[in-house]
């Protein structure tokens, strides 16, 4: 008996569902704007969908179907339930008003020309009207005027007048792509790739559009996900599309590389990081410069566009440089990385650094002074490489112990012996042979040995490295003060009592 009541169940609910009043035009729209209240667009449009396939005369259901449509941009399905609402109802001129709106700002100026006039005939007062056949008559010009001040070199001018037509036509794809022509040619590249974004999404099926798009906001302004994004963009239009497909396959061979350039910044590896972006002729450097020149020559705009990418790899090599002590390249990269970017802060330190290895003090507190100031005067590290610098400056106007030796900063312990040698042999008082006095000879050796002892201890030579000399008087007492020489020294010289050189002998120790 249960089983047979169930069996009949499919008929009961057959039935109920034959007896249930459908819902009436009415309620689909009550429905449609319950869910317009909460932000469901799509729910709204399904009932509204409803509402005109119950009754296709009901021009309001159009009229709100329309409306929800201009609301999530969808302006060509809007255009066509306006179309139909002036067939079902020629005199309703709020429908010529909405897609006479709607042409204008898609920039099809006659039809919307039309729509506003013929609304003004039995509007004649209506101010909104009036204003927006005044802007049309505006806009249908600006974009040849726009043209001819470009022809002219008049770029601002060019900006300007676009800038005011697209306040009137958004969505009108020609006024953006000649306004961010106007602005590649003033070096305004991000500005012009975000017209050429806007652009896209009026024109989303035109491959060149995005290929060209991608291209500068990679080489360019270096933003990857966005290059990568608008080339997939154009990928998912024409799958077949040679131009993309190749650039999508460059962009991320090359977005890898740079991945693992970043890599060995991050973990120290100088070596591998200088190798990566300038240490062969595959390395980044070389084909982004060449995809970087190519992309101005297409542009029409060489020297005008940010290479973001080429300075990236740039100031990778400059970090590596500088980290490794190479001052000759550290300078190179570095310089190479400021003509790029005058005020990129890792070029000036970095440039700074490498000029602290060369001596040039002055230089390197300018450039690290600059550094300072680029990044806000809140970086500490930044701060504290400028106040040595400022040290060593002041230290050199007194003494350098590395010149009186005649050996760099970077000099290994066993040079600065040799070097040591080298000049005790040439002025020691017991063997120097030229014409200056015993005196100046005397003055000479002591400062050899002041030297010597200086930077033959790390500690001490760490100390002057860092701007602080262990024989500045003015800060401290000299420790040497009491003559020279000692265990640590392969040369040293004692004199006498009495005269500046006792008896007249020198005793020349050589311990090794």
């Amino acid at each position: 008996m249960r089983l047979h009541l169930l069996s009949l169940l499919p008929v009961f609910l057959s039935l109920r569902s034959v007896c249930a009043e459908p819902q009436t035009t009415q309620q689909f729209l009550d429905q449609a704007s319950f869910h317009l209240g909460k932000g469901e667009y799509n729910l709204a449009l399904q009932n509204y969908d409803a509402a005109i396939e119950r009754d296709p005369t009901n021009y309001l259901s159009y009229f709100k179907r329309a409306a929800t449509y201009m609301t999530l941009g969808r302006n060509h399905q809007a255009v066509s339930d306006f179309t139909k609402i002036l067939e079902l109802k020629p005199d309703f001129r709020q429908a010529l008003l909405q897609r006479g709106k709607i042409h204008t700002k898609t920039g099809d100026f006659e039809k919307a020309k039309q729509d506003l006039e013929l609304h003004a005939k039995d509007n004649s007062q209506d101010e909104e009207t009036i204003q927006l056949l005044m802007s049309i008559d505006v806009a249908s010009k600006a974009l040849s005027l726009a043209e001819d001040a470009a022809s002219k070199g008049q770029m601002e001018e060019c900006v300007q007048i676009l800038g005011a037509a697209i306040l009137v036509s958004p969505l009108y794809t020609p006024f953006r792509l000649q306004r961010a022509e106007c602005r590649i040619a003033k070096g305004e590249v991000e500005e012009a790739v975000n017209d050429l974004s806007r652009a896209t999404h009026n024109a989303a099926t035109n491959p060149k559009l995005m290929h060209r798009l991608s291209t500068m906001s990679y080489y360019s302004l270096y933003m990857p996900e966005q290059a990568l994004g608008h080339v997939k963009q154009c990928i998912s239009f024409d799958p077949e599309n040679k131009l993309c497909k190749a650039l999508f396959r460059k962009l991320k061979t090359t977005e890898k590389e740079m991945t693992k350039l970043r890599s060995d910044l991050e973990n120290g590896r100088w070596a591998g990081a200088i190798n990566k972006a300038v240490g062969s002729d595959q390395a980044l450097s070389t084909s982004i410069l060449q995809e970087t020149e190519t992309m101005e020559k297409d542009n029409n705009a060489v020297g005008k566009m940010p290479k973001r990418l080429l300075l990236s790899i740039y100031s990778a090599a400059c970090k590596a440089y500088t980290e490794t002590k190479d001052a000759k390249k550290a300078l190179k990269w570095c310089s190479d990385t400021l003509s790029l970017d005058e005020t990129n802060v890792d070029g000036l330190v970095g440039r700074g650094m490498a000029h602290l290895l060369n001596d040039e003090f002055e230089e390197a507190v300018r450039d690290l002074n600059q550094a300072h100031e680029a990044s806000g005067g809140q970086d500490y590290n930044i701060q504290e490489k400028l106040n040595k610098a400022q040290r060593l400056l002041k230290q050199s106007k007194k003494k350098d112990y590395y010149k009186i030796l005649g050996v760099s900063r970077t000099a290994s312990e066993r040079e600065i012996k040799k070097a040591f040698r080298k000049q005790a042999l040439m002025w020691h008082p017991d063997t120097y042979r030229g014409d200056l006095s015993s005196s100046e000879v005397e003055k000479r050796m002591a400062g050899l040995n002041e030297a010597y002892e200086v930077l033959s201890d790390s500690q001490l030579r760490a100390r002057f490295d860092n701007g602080d000399d262990p024989n500045d008087h003015e800060a401290q007492q000299n420790p040497f003060a009491h003559g020279f020489g000692g265990a640590g020294n392969p040369f040293f010289f004692q004199q006498g009592s009495g005269s500046p050189y006792g008896d007249g002998t020198f005793t020349f120790n050589f311990q090794f």
